[in-house]
C-alpha cells in the first residue's frame, strides 16, 4: 500500500535583516550637527578616535582621521569648512574627513549617548519646500526697499506706497490698494554698532532685545481691522519681529502673516527662529548655503519654507535679499507722491435728479422738429400707427 505524505508547507519569506542607517555626508547638515556637541560628547569622540586608530582601513586618509583624535567643537567646524570649501574648488582631498568621521560615527555603541544620533538622522531629513510665488518676491523686493535711509527710501514700489508717518530705523509702512499692508522690517546695515550688538546676541542666545516691539504695536493700532496685516523681515530683522511676538502674543495673533527671508539662527542654542518653524503662518526662505541660516538645517525642517540651493559657496550672496526678489524691471519712485494719505479719496459718483433726468432724456436735437411732424400727438406720445413714422425714423 503506498504510503502518503502530508504536503510540506511552505517556508515565509525570508527576512532580510534591518539595514542600519547611514550618516550623513552633507557637510552643511554636520556643521550644525557639530555646532551641537557638548565637552563631553567631544571628549568621548576623542577617546573613541584613539581607540579605533588601529582597524583604521587603507581607504580612509589617515591625516584627516587624526584630526578627529583631537577634534574640539571650533576645529571640528574648521574641517569641514575646509571641506566645503575644497569641494567647491574640486579638490581631490575634499571629502577624507568626511569619510573619517563617517567611519569612526558608524562604529560608534549609542546606547544613552545621543549626539551621535542627531548626525544619522540628518541623512534621513529631506530638505523639501515650497515654490515662490509672486507675493513672496514682492515683499523681497519691499524689504529691500526698506535698507534705505529715511531720505532716500522710496515713496512707491510698483503699486505699494509708503506710509512715512511710521518710518523709524528698522521699520517701514507699505500700503497697496486691495487693502493689505505690510511691515518690512530690514536687517544688519553696514556696520551699525546697534546692528552688530544684536547679531552677537543672536549667536549666543538665538534672540535679540525687544527693540521694534512697540513701533509694531503702534502700526497695529493704527490700522483698521479689516486690513490685512503682513510682516516680513530679512536677516537680524526676523529675530527683531519674532521676539516681539514672544513678547506680546496679541501682537502676533494681529498679524495676518510673516515672511522670514534668510532667519538668523544661532549655531548653540535653540532660539526665536526656532520656536516658529512648525507654524504654518510663518514661511521661511533659506538657501542652503546660507551660514547665518545655518542653524536651520540638520533638524526638521520648518512646515512653510522655501529652499534653494547654493550656487556659490560666497556668504554674501548667500544670505542676500537680491536671490528672493525675482527678476524683471520694477518701478520705484523716489519723489513724493501729491498726497501723503494711504491713497487719494476718489469723489464719490453724483447722480442727476431726476428733473435733470428728464430733460437730458428729452434733449432736442436736430431730428426733434421732424419727429413732432405727425409722429407726436396731441398728448405728447408717439403715434407709432402714423402713416409716415418708419419713413422719419429712418432719415433720423
Amino acid at each position: 500500500m503506498p504510503s502518503y505524505r502530508t504536503r510540506a508547507r511552505k517556508k515565509g519569506p525570508k527576512k532580510l535583516k534591518k539595514k542600519k542607517g547611514h550618516f550623513t555626508r552633507d557637510p552643511r547638515k554636520l556643521l550644525r550637527w557639530a555646532a551641537r556637541g557638548t565637552n563631553k560628547d567631544y571628549e568621548k569622540l576623542r577617546a573613541m578616535a584613539k581607540k579605533a586608530r588601529a582597524e583604521l582601513p587603507a581607504y580612509i586618509d589617515g591625516v584627516a582621521f587624526d584630526k578627529l583624535a583631537a577634534a574640539n567643537r571650533t576645529r571640528m567646524m574648521s574641517a569641514m569648512i575646509e571641506e566645503l570649501q575644497d569641494a567647491e574648488e574640486h579638490n581631490i582631498s575634499g571629502g577624507f574627513f568626511t569619510d573619517a568621521l563617517s567611519w569612526l560615527l558608524d562604529k560608534v555603541p549609542f546606547g544613552n549617548w545621543l549626539w551621535p544620533v542627531g548626525a544619522a538622522q540628518g541623512a534621513l531629513k529631506a530638505h523639501k519646500g515650497d515654490n515662490m510665488n509672486d507675493v513672496d518676491f514682492e515683499y523681497a523686493r519691499l524689504v529691500g526697499a526698506s535698507y534705505e535711509g529715511l531720505q532716500e527710501r522710496p515713496y512707491v514700489v510698483n503699486h505699494w506706497r509708503r506710509q512715512t508717518q511710521f518710518d523709524s530705523q528698522y521699520c517701514t509702512v507699505w500700503d497697496n490698494l486691495d487693502g493689505h499692508r505690510l511691515i518690512a522690517v530690514r536687517g544688519t546695515k553696514g556696520g551699525r554698532a546697534e546692528d552688530i550688538g544684536q547679531d552677537v546676541l543672536i549667536g549666543l542666545a538665538g534672540t535679540t532685545t525687544n527693540r521694534i516691539g512697540q513701533e509694531l504695536q503702534r502700526i497695529v493700532d493704527a490700522t483698521d481691522s479689516h486690513v490685512i496685516l503682513d510682516v516680513a523681515a530679512h536677516s537680524m530683522g526676523t529675530a527683531l519681529a519674532l521676539k516681539a511676538y514672544n513678547n506680546d502674543k496679541a501682537l502676533y495673533n494681529r498679524i495676518h502673516e510673516t515672511y522670514l527671508f534668510n532667519p538668523s539662527y544661532s549655531p548653540f542654542v535653540r532660539g526665536v527662529a526656532d520656536q516658529y518653524e512648525q507654524d504654518e503662518n510663518v514661511r521661511y526662505f533659506i538657501n542652503m548655503g546660507d551660514m547665518v541660516s545655518l542653524g536651520g538645517i540638520g533638524h526638521k525642517a520648518p512646515a512653510n519654507v522655501v529652499f534653494v540651493q547654493p550656487s556659490t559657496l560666497n556668504v554674501g550672496t548667500n544670505h542676500s535679499l537680491a536671490q528672493w526678489q525675482g527678476s524683471g524691471v520694477h518701478h520705484k519712485q523716489y519723489e513724493p507722491p501729491p498726497d501723503h494719505r494711504v491713497y487719494p479719496t476718489h469723489s464719490p459718483l453724483r447722480l442727476a435728479g431726476p428733473q435733470e433726468d428728464e430733460e437730458q432724456f428729452y434733449k432736442k436735437d436736430v431730428g426733434d422738429a421732424e419727429l413732432n411732424e405727425g409722429v407726436v400727438n396731441d398728448q405728447g406720445t408717439l403715434d407709432f400707427g402714423s402713416d409716415n413714422f418708419s419713413s422719419i425714423l429712418a432719415s433720423m
